[in-house]
């Protein structure tokens, strides 16, 4: 009976640990934001009518400094004690051309990877209404990148599916925010 009770006291000695050590957990936003001019869509021009059902529109991947080591020294907490990262929001707002919209665009995806993490899709924006000039896409619920994020550089990756071609110089405003949750415990 002993041996019991000590049992039920340690595991739940233990549980109480973990519970204090999560009240340690601390949370906080890192911004994210870049710029992509569109490429040409290989064999049209703008104004050129495009086949029925419209063509995918791969982006070139980019490499992305995270300058992680400068928020988790600004948090006190370093690669180790992150928890999760996640993102949180994206949004896409057309800078250039003026007059520009995004009626061109079916559907966009965002991908991330590492040299050491499969690319792996973060948001989405599907059936894209017209007249718009700013897009909040969809981030992908409960997707973890803590593996992602705590590298020196993440490779992001957009690929559309263009019912148009769009104006020659169109560049587009990447917005997002990462939330981390680290324990430095």
């Amino acid at each position: 009976m002993k041996k019991i009770l000590i049992l039920v006291a340690a595991a739940i000695s233990l549980s109480a640990c973990q519970k204090v050590k999560n009240l340690a957990n601390i949370g906080f936003d890192i911004p994210y934001s870049q710029s992509e001019t569109l490429p040409n869509v290989p064999g049209y021009t703008y104004g050129m009518q495009l086949p029925a059902g419209g063509v995918e529109l791969p982006f070139p991947p980019a490499t992305v400094a995270t300058n992680a080591q400068h928020y988790f020294d600004q948090y006190h907490a370093s690669s180790k004690n992150i928890v999760s990262a996640a993102l949180t929001s994206m949004s896409m707002q057309i800078t250039a051309p003026a007059g520009q919209y995004f009626d061109f665009l079916d559907t966009i995806e965002l991908y991330v990877s590492t040299e050491s993490q499969p690319e792996v899709l973060v948001a989405y924006a599907y059936n894209i209404p017209k007249g718009q000039t700013t897009l909040d896409l969809t981030t992908m619920p409960g997707l973890n990148l803590k593996n992602y994020f705590v590298q020196d550089s993440i490779i992001v990756r957009l690929n559309a599916h263009i019912n148009a071609v769009p104006a020659p110089g169109t560049t587009v405003q990447l917005s997002g925010k990462f939330h981390i949750v680290a324990n430095p415990l």
